[in-house]
């Protein structure tokens, strides 16, 4: 398909008034200026009253005379169309932070820089957890497009009263789960929400991972609907299909629906992240278990993860100096700062992931631990209109037994090829 049939969903809704100022070719380029090279950075941010982004904006700028960046921030709900029509138009910032899954839209065709050559003569690159650097590539390549800068990983809450109550272990394999699941289904309670609506395809893929499933091999071939993805698949499903373990709602609920669940009680087990855990260790106190997503086989395995790192825009002139910017913002002081800032998540350097800060809670560390095992979604285009508008449908009518397991499966892996 080409780039701009690709790209045209997300930005259908934008007209030409949408692309912002700050356009990347609008200022002296690296070779041209005489005093500090500006640059533009787009961005979003999860807390709108947080300062940590300008603190970092003037620390930055202030550290050294050589560039100064000014920082644009945009609405999530807005910022990829806007980024996407920036990449299609050869207009917009000259760095950008962006999500793992995008780069599958902006890297094939030439909209972002292909950083190795920077990371390569980075001092700070062996910092890196050695695994991440695979979220900035695309699959089946070599050439990284994405610095890493803030990642996630998720993992299953259980109440650890109920299972307590009725004798139960925290499960280790996926069959363990669906067990639990329906014991802890009755009275008024079940076994866990399965997120059938908005961000549900997260917490469906860390499923799918943790059974032992793949989106695409290491040739880079789609393999979504091969046998093991959809007897995986299956199994998720069953937990509506076969055991009734899900709350009414839950093949369309999004995750304001899943954690009141939870925190009310109506459910025993929830998937999500540590972005939870300090909220809910507040309600439960020590009956709140955590546990790494249970695997196929009951072994340590993977789950979703998922990064929010830095990209520079091919169309820029002054790639050098948008280099300075987002390396300085993956170096130990600075993630140490923004990861512990309601902005952050986890870090993705091993000098502070190795602090106090993020191995003295062990139910941190689960997902800490997580960290070089997890999988994010591939940078592939299809992944967008896959994970934001036909996931929901399909694996909605998989619940209601519309379409089977291999149909849903082989629908979305046909959107990926």
């Amino acid at each position: 398909m080409s780039f701009t049939k690709r790209f045209l969903p997300a930005v259908a809704v934008l007209g030409v008034a949408a692309l912002t100022a700050g356009c990347a070719s609008s200022a002296p380029s690296d070779a041209e200026s005489d005093g500090p090279v500006e640059i533009t950075y787009w961005l979003w941010q999860d807390d709108a009253t947080d300062a940590t982004w300008t603190e970092l904006a003037e620390e930055f700028n202030g550290s050294q005379d050589d560039v100064e960046v000014v920082l644009e921030t945009i609405p999530l709900d807005q910022y990829q169309n806007q980024l996407v029509s920036s990449a299609m138009n050869g207009t917009g910032p000259d760095a950008a932070r962006s999500k793992d899954w995008w780069l599958g839209q902006f890297a094939p065709e030439g909209a972002i820089a292909d950083l190795t050559p920077y990371i390569d003569e980075w001092e700070a690159s062996d910092d890196v957890v050695d695994s991440l650097w695979a979220t900035g590539e695309l699959p089946g390549e070599d050439a990284v497009y994405m610095l890493p800068h803030q990642y996630t990983t998720l993992y299953l809450y259980y109440r650890v009263d109920y299972f307590a109550e009725l004798g139960l272990e925290p499960p280790k394999s996926q069959q363990d789960l669906l067990d639990a699941a329906a014991a802890l289904t009755g009275d008024g309670r079940y076994g866990m929400d399965v997120r059938g609506g908005a961000g549900g395809q997260d917490q469906w893929l860390a499923w799918m991972y943790a059974g032992g499933a793949s989106v695409v091999d290491d040739s880079g071939e789609i393999v979504l609907d091969d046998d093991d993805a959809v007897a995986v698949n299956e199994d998720y499903l069953s937990i509506v299909t076969d055991l009734q373990a899900a709350p009414p709602g839950s093949i369309t609920a999004a995750f304001a629906d899943v954690k009141t669940n939870f925190v009310e009680g109506l459910t025993g087990m929830m998937i999500h992240h540590p972005g939870s855990l300090k909220e809910l260790q507040g309600v439960f106190g020590d009956n709140l278990g955590v546990v790494p997503i249970p695997t196929g086989d009951g072994k340590p395995g993977a789950t979703l993860g998922s990064m929010s790192g830095n990209v520079i825009l091919e169309g820029s002139d002054k790639k050098d100096a948008a280099w300075e910017w987002v390396s300085w913002l993956s170096e130990e002081a600075q993630m140490e700062k923004m990861s512990a800032s309601p902005q952050g998540q986890l870090p993705v350097l091993e000098s502070v992931i190795s602090t106090d800060a993020y191995t003295s809670d062990p139910q941190l560390a689960v997902a800490v631990d997580a960290i070089r095992t997890a999988k994010t979604w591939p940078a592939l285009a299809g992944v967008a209109e896959l994970a934001a508008k036909e996931w929901n449908p399909l694996i909605q009518q998989a619940f209601q037994g519309e379409i089977s397991s291999q149909d849903a499966l082989t629908t979305m892996a046909d959107i990926l090829r």
